[in-house]
């Protein structure tokens, strides 16, 4: 088994290292492998596309877009990525940070979540990782705490309700799929007002919002893949009408699709 630092397998596409922080972003091929492995040090690990299995403590755990994991120090765990491979964002956080009470307890166990608004904390992430300017290192110091007491609270919220995992798992499975509130309600037993209300409280968007964060996340992909017209990737991520796929992605990524593509391009 290999011991590894403040550091991941893979050559980082973008890397930032400041102030005891480190934060990097990795694009890991389709159908590979990582090894049995752990960390010297805790770090956090946000999904930014794709998907892949980690294997770890006996079970399998489904690692999709807008994941978050936390491993802690000497976490255990391989992984295995589908065909469409994955990108991951991960952060080693100061050692300032990690004595913070509140990180401590959240840093302490192996912890899988489902961020409110991942789509956007991981767009602003990647947007400060990307920028160059003076400010560009504060920002992005800024957005890792936003990320952290987000983190922090959502693990620690008493009232999270033991329907919503089998919720975000329907959504996560098949995001083009368009199930109704009364369906949703029905895997979750509970009404439907009940489960649009709690939804929002704990996730900080609607249903309808939080899936179509999740076909921006298809879209996204498609994009950066470059292959296909932006029509086609409109239709690819379940969007019949391309002006609104486009209003769409630049209100949840701040960019027109073009943009987008074109900022990947010349990153690249």
């Amino acid at each position: 088994m290999q011991r590894l630092e403040r550091t991941n397998f893979g050559s980082p596409e973008r890397l930032h290292t400041s102030g005891g922080l480190r934060v990097s972003v990795t694009n890991y091929a389709g159908d590979s492998a990582l090894p049995w492995h752990e960390h010297d040090d805790a770090y956090l690990c946000l999904v930014a596309a794709g998907s892949y299995t980690q294997h770890s403590g006996g079970r399998d755990t489904d690692c999709r877009h807008g994941l978050l994991l936390v491993h802690p120090h000497g976490h255990r765990h391989a992984n295995r990525f589908a065909g469409d491979g994955a990108r991951c964002l991960s952060m080693f956080l100061s050692a300032e940070l990690a004595a913070d009470a509140g990180v401590r307890r959240l840093l302490g166990e192996h912890r899988v979540l489902q961020l409110p608004g991942a789509e956007r904390l991981l767009r602003r992430l990647e947007h400060e990782l990307a920028a160059n300017d003076d400010a560009a290192a504060l920002a992005l110091h800024a957005a890792v705490l936003e990320l952290v007491a987000q983190a922090c609270r959502q693990d620690h919220a008493p009232d999270r309700p033991g329907w919503l995992k089998r919720v975000l798992e329907r959504l996560h499975d098949d995001p083009l799929a368009t199930p109704s509130l009364q369906e949703l309600a029905a895997l979750a037993g509970v009404h439907p007002a009940h489960l649009a209300r709690r939804f929002q409280q704990t996730q900080g968007v609607s249903v309808g919002e939080y899936q179509r964060g999740l076909r921006i996340g298809i879209a996204r992909k498609a994009l950066a893949e470059g292959a296909c017209s932006i029509a086609a990737v409109a239709a690819e991520a379940g969007f019949t009408d391309q002006s609104h796929f486009a209003r769409v992605f630049k209100r949840m990524t701040g960019q027109t699709p073009r943009d987008f593509r074109q900022g990947l391009q010349i990153a690249s």
